[in-house]
């Protein structure tokens, strides 16, 4: 059956193309308004807005960089000011400078730092502030599997091995007022940024560690996403649910 999220507003970052732009979809098609996120309102990020708004829910599009704390701070206003309540958040909001090991810049560790750490870590501290009043709230962060075998790109793992971490740590913050913190843990997908990795000798090398010896598609990680902010689910949080095909972690 189908979770039902009438009623609800779903707040989701980096959500103006690719994976997030997909969560923010479902989300509507089941019934949410959404709160739309990106660095910039794009064409991309005009044609989410308008597929939403196509399914006869609110779609407010707010710029901010997630990493920059009065920006952050102004998407949440904004979102509160059109719709009075916060119910569920996504930190979908990431990026990646894929170089080996050796040719790492400091600037390529800060950046995917900024934005994939602490820009997580911004967000859903300000969160926090309008789901303590909620009766109920669910916060869902997009990890990787890269974070928990180690690589293969330093600063990206390490990064979403940090996830993990804040996940668990703002669960724990989160109970006593019902804020259920969980993570989706993606494996090999099959999208148009990773189709030429793949195909490399690394990306097979990545496929054939899973159990199903395939890529995943977005559409699993989407329903994912769906039942950890799911209210009907009641006892979650803390989890970090693996989308890899069963590769061992």
């Amino acid at each position: 059956m189908m979770t039902d999220f009438r009623g609800k507003v779903a707040l989701i970052t980096g959500s103006a193309r690719g994976i997030g732009a997909e969560i923010a979809i479902e989300f509507a098609k089941r019934g949410a308004n959404i709160v739309l996120n990106d660095l910039k309102y794009s064409d991309s990020a005009k044609k989410t807005q308008k597929c939403i708004e196509q399914k006869k829910q609110k779609a407010l599009f707010c710029t901010a960089d997630v990493s920059n704390r009065l920006q952050v701070k102004g998407m949440f206003q904004k979102a509160f000011a059109e719709f009075g309540h916060i119910d569920i958040l996504v930190n979908n909001a990431g990026i990646s400078r894929m170089k080996p090991f050796l040719k790492l810049t400091d600037d390529d560790w800060d950046q995917v730092m900024d934005v994939n750490l602490k820009g997580m870590f911004i967000v859903t501290q300000e969160a926090f502030h309008y789901m303590m009043k909620n009766k109920t709230s669910r916060i869902v962060n997009i990890s990787s599997m890269s974070g928990q075998i180690a690589g293969p790109t330093l600063n990206y793992a390490v990064s979403k091995a940090g996830v993990i971490s804040l996940t668990k740590c703002t669960a724990r913050y989160g109970a006593e007022y019902n804020i259920h913190v969980n993570a989706v843990a993606p494996g090999m997908l099959l999208t148009e940024m990773t189709k030429d990795e793949l195909e490399t000798p690394l990306g097979q090398e990545q496929i054939n560690l899973s159990l199903l010896k395939r890529t995943g598609h977005v559409s699993d990680v989407v329903e994912a996403v769906m039942f950890l902010a799911s209210f009907d689910q009641n006892y979650v949080t803390a989890h970090i649910l693996n989308v890899n095909g069963g590769t061992q972690v």
